[in-house]
């Protein structure tokens, strides 16, 4: 996912106001940035110490905190795969700015590194493992490093559509997953099963049908030799079956397969860095997949993490791409973190982009004249970008064939404009205005927030994310029987809350910024 994140921080970099901070004044709101470069740092484990509860850091480094956690003194702990870990008391941040918090990176470069010089006697002991052993070895261990008990994550769930680096139809809830352990399906066995506790459309953001029905649109995201598919429709099933730690011994995406069994002889790989995470060393292996794997018209890249001393993987990133565009039409970053002696799942985020065919287009819906303001009232179907009405001779009015003069053109709602008139009007004037006798209007280069010309039909190119982030683990848990869990060829929008389950202010929806995107 490197390829669309890197777009998406560059663009949450240059825009993000310090009048984020009003969103809500119950939140601490932080940014994590590298402190050599100064660019975000994404999905960073913000731990609260001693207390087994935490979020993960925004892609554009971002994160809020609950306010009472600074009422509580508590500590947060703050670590991510290449930086040192970071300690900080949480009564230091402010309530009223934004908190930037810097991290030192650890990570040595290995470019000179020839990894299968075998018998070269002056390299160290991990030099003489070839590359590939080490992926081997990774997959080989992974029935040892992850868990096989029943155990669950109570995380936040996330799904929206970007276009026009904006955010769109953004829902968002706290989950629990249950999973009886990796010795099992993840999707078909009855005891992994999912239950939620809060689910809500986020009105914050813009909402377009259009790109909300197209989760699953099969034909418009299948490309030659490339599969992005669930089984049956499901938001979070897709999500889970683009984990290929989980699903190791089963199908998951192109290029990767079976990742037991397809990995190793689709990918070439290269050993690129030495780093860190709270101080124990981490391979960095870089991947391409091969012609034979990917075809003559695609490509794959991505970056596996490896624990030196275990072989546990600790991060992957995968990203698919047609050779004609540079950016991915998916990608798959999963992360997982140990826990006495076992990795659990941290976060895991999928993307891909997708065509929505704007069938019903971006049109007027209603015109109105009001005689007390002197001014036309329009109402549009969808959210207006206000930057494609500051000129007035995009709009056109005319009566009886004359053109009527505006003095100015305002944007008072998400969907309605009020043009206002510079000239004094006629009794007689006024009915006819009232009743648009005589009037006519002509509205040109009038866009809404996805990019749509007015009465214009086309398709859409956006970008469309699933995300979890793993707040609390519970290494010993078994499926409970009080629980409503999600059908997994239902859409969630249409699964039933757990509302009174579980106590809501130990957890926190950690919402974008919407500034990082407007």
């Amino acid at each position: 996912m490197k390829f669309v994140k890197e777009k998406i921080v560059l663009i949450a970099f240059i825009l993000f106001p310090i009048l984020c901070i009003s969103q809500n004044a119950q939140e601490l709101l932080c940014k994590i940035i590298d402190s050599k470069t100064s660019e975000p740092v994404m999905f960073a484990s913000v731990a609260v110490k001693d207390q087994n509860v935490g979020v993960i850091s925004d892609d554009d480094g971002s994160f809020r905190l609950p306010i009472t956690y600074k009422v509580d003194n508590t500590i947060i702990i703050i670590s991510c795969i290449g930086y040192k870990t970071l300690e900080i008391d949480v009564n230091t941040l402010s309530g009223n700015s934004l908190n930037i918090i810097k991290l030192n990176p650890q990570i040595e470069s290995l470019a000179v590194v020839t990894i299968i010089a075998e018998k070269d006697p002056k390299r160290a002991k991990e030099d003489y493992v070839p590359v590939r052993d080490i992926v081997r070895n990774a997959i080989q261990n992974i029935p040892l490093n992850y868990p096989t008990n029943p155990h669950s994550y109570i995380g936040y769930y996330r799904e929206y559509q970007v276009l026009n680096n904006r955010y769109f139809n953004l829902n968002e809830g706290i989950m629990e997953e249950f999973d009886a352990g990796f010795q099992t399906n993840k999707i078909f066995y009855k005891d992994n099963k999912a239950a939620l506790y809060s689910f809500n459309k986020n009105t914050e953001f813009p909402q377009d049908t259009v790109l909300s029905n197209s989760y699953d649109n099969k034909n418009l995201k299948f490309i030659e030799q490339a599969t992005i598919t669930g089984f049956g429709g499901n938001e979070l099933s897709i999500l889970n079956m683009h984990n290929p730690i989980r699903n190791y011994e089963k199908k998951s995406f192109s290029f990767v397969n079976v990742f037991k069994e397809d990995f190793l002889y689709n990918h070439v790989f290269r050993l690129t860095n030495k780093t860190y995470l709270d101080g124990k060393p981490i391979y960095e292996i870089k991947f391409y997949a091969t012609e034979a794997a990917a075809g003559a018209k695609n490509s794959a890249t991505g970056v596996i993490y490896i624990a030196y001393d275990t072989f546990a993987i600790h991060k992957i990133e995968y990203n698919g791409y047609e050779l004609k565009n540079e950016k991915p039409f998916y990608s798959s970053t999963v992360e997982y973190v140990p826990r006495h002696g076992k990795m659990y799942l941290n976060y895991v985020s999928f993307y891909n982009s997708f065509k929505a065919k704007s069938d019903n287009g971006f049109k007027v819906n209603t015109v109105e004249f009001d005689a007390n303001d002197n001014a036309f009232f329009v109402t549009l179907s969808n959210d207006i970008d206000k930057k494609t009405i500051t000129k007035k001779n995009r709009f056109k009015f005319e009566y009886n064939n004359e053109r009527l003069k505006i003095a100015s053109v305002d944007l008072i709602s998400n969907r309605k404009l009020k043009i206002t008139l510079s000239e004094e009007l006629s009794k007689d004037e006024i009915e006819d205005f009232k009743s648009m006798k005589g009037i006519e209007y002509k509205l040109r280069k009038i866009s809404d927030l996805a990019g749509r010309q007015l009465n214009e039909l086309s398709f859409i190119d956006a970008d469309q994310f699933r995300e979890y982030f793993v707040q609390e683990v519970f290494e010993n848990r078994e499926l409970p029987d009080n629980l409503i869990f999600v059908n997994k060829i239902m859409s969630l929008r249409k699964s039933k809350i757990n509302s009174n389950a579980l106590d809501l202010d130990k957890y926190w929806i950690n919402s974008p910024l919407k500034s990082t995107k407007n």
